[in-house]
């Protein structure tokens, strides 16, 4: 084992996330890891969400031949030339064609006028009153989709509008990359599966469930193992078996610097370890590596680090994997409501929530620490503070990626100061009332709630 490649090595240097996800890749490709997963073929009605291969290209034209695009009568555009208000226009019964939306154009024929307007005499002639260009109500051969043409590029994935144009494009079957497979390894002497009746001491593992629903949410096979004791012989045996029916493996928590974090000097002595620590906050203590020719990641065990280890690495390589673009949330700048401090030389992550007061979008930070994990569930976007930046000041304009859409903002009303049970219960009986209204609370005591409240960064405030 090399020196540079000793547990904790990376760790006390601290590199940044572009660095260490550099030399992870570097490693990756060192062991001839493959780019992206393989191809397999399946039905096409089986695709939703899964990524394009291979070029979809179009088998056949839709629509595939003439056909009416409203109901009335199917006629040739040049008679009609003449008719006007004043100089209707007569034709026999011979010389147009009763026809429904979707039948097929006769040959001959070249435009179709709407049933109601037209009129017709007592003969059966159709009275025309205005002149038809060609083609009018008529859905040509190829107008959506020409044979030949791309349909679908690789890295794409798969709608349900998707699927339905495929189908009309001739196909019954799609190319797709494989669904990526991911191990979830939680550690842990503390740690008891879901459904334990727990002592002091013990804790319930959530940090499986949260990151195995993420990865399934974008399209991953999940499987979590048994929990592994704070054990680095019980924990290698773990992460070789893993390794071998997985296209990435997750190790929950051991990856900091305590007596029982194993996690990084296990992977160094089963494979590579690309990295030990980033600076990122909070998710600093990651360990990044390659065993038996598979990605390993040393997750925090922090709940919050470990959403926001999904979110910065997780989620990436399981979309590179696939071969399709990560995840994008929308943003939009906001009004920071009240002061926000940061170290020089860490990229923070803060949680905000997000509400429109006085025509503007104000962000109010939410409890900083790694193990709150209710800051993620009541939080409305994640504000990024750079390396080079120590905070942000009250009032400071930023730009917040948001976790709820902008419209669902639009309907919050923002409460700031001390908290009340009363506003939880008003939040509910509001929800219950309104689906799409939302009573967003965050405590930071009365007087900086009444602050909030005079500066017009808040709603109400709670005292």
């Amino acid at each position: 084992m090399s020196e540079d490649n000793r547990a904790g090595h990376y760790f006390l240097r601290n590199v940044s996330l572009k660095e260490a996800l550099d030399r992870w890749q570097y490693d990756r490709d060192n062991q001839k890891i493959p780019l992206r997963v393989e191809v397999e073929t399946i039905p096409i009605t089986e695709s939703l969400g899964r990524v394009i291969a291979v070029p979809v290209f179009a088998n056949c034209s839709s629509p595939n031949y003439d056909r009416a695009a409203m109901d009335g009568i199917a006629i040739k555009s040049q008679q009609t030339n003449q008719a006007s208000e004043s100089n209707p226009v007569y034709l026999a019964q011979n010389s147009f064609i009763h026809v429904d939306t979707g039948d097929l154009i006769p040959s001959g024929f070249d435009a179709v006028i709407m049933r109601e307007h037209v009129y017709f005499d007592n003969s059966g002639q159709a009275e025309l009153r205005a002149a038809v260009p060609p083609y009018q109500n008529i859905r040509a051969l190829g107008e959506d989709i020409a044979e030949t043409e791309l349909l679908l590029a690789p890295g794409h994935r798969i709608r349900a509008i998707d699927i339905a144009a495929s189908v009309a494009a001739g196909h019954k079957e799609i190319q797709v990359r494989r669904r990526t497979c991911v191990a979830i390894i939680p550690t842990g002497d503390e740690l008891r599966p879901l459904g334990t009746t727990l002592l002091p001491g013990e804790i319930t593992d959530t940090n499986s469930l949260m990151l195995a629903g993420q990865a399934q949410n974008i399209g991953a096979l999940t499987e979590i193992t048994p929990i592994v004791q704070d054990d680095p012989t019980e924990l290698r045996s773990a992460i070789e078996a893993a390794c071998r029916g997985a296209d990435l493996v997750l190790v929950l928590a051991g990856s900091s610097a305590g007596r029982d974090d194993h996690t990084a000097n296990v992977i160094s002595e089963a494979g590579v370890l690309s990295a030990h620590g980033i600076s990122v906050r909070p998710g600093h203590p990651v360990a990044l590596g390659v065993v038996s020719q598979t990605p390993v990641i040393g997750v925090p065990g922090y709940p919050v680090s470990a959403a926001l280890t999904f979110d910065l690495i997780i989620g990436p390589t399981l979309a590179k994997l696939e071969g399709a673009t990560p995840l994008h949330r929308a943003k939009s700048t906001a009004t920071i409501a009240r002061k926000i401090s940061s170290s020089m030389g860490t990229e923070d992550w803060v949680r905000v929530r997000v509400g429109r007061v006085q025509n503007k979008l104000v962000a109010t930070p939410l409890a900083g620490g790694a193990g709150v994990l209710t800051s993620l569930v009541h939080a409305d976007g994640l504000l990024q503070i750079g390396v080079e930046h120590e905070g942000h000041d009250a009032g400071n304009t930023v730009e917040v990626e948001l976790l709820r859409s902008l419209e669902e903002i639009e309907h919050t009303i923002v409460c700031t100061g001390s908290h009340d049970l009363i506003l939880d219960l008003a939040a509910s009986a509001l929800r219950e009332r309104d689906p799409q209204k939302t009573l967003s609370s965050t405590t930071v005591g009365s007087l900086s709630g009444l602050t909030s409240l005079r500066d017009r960064l808040c709603h109400i405030a709670g005292t």
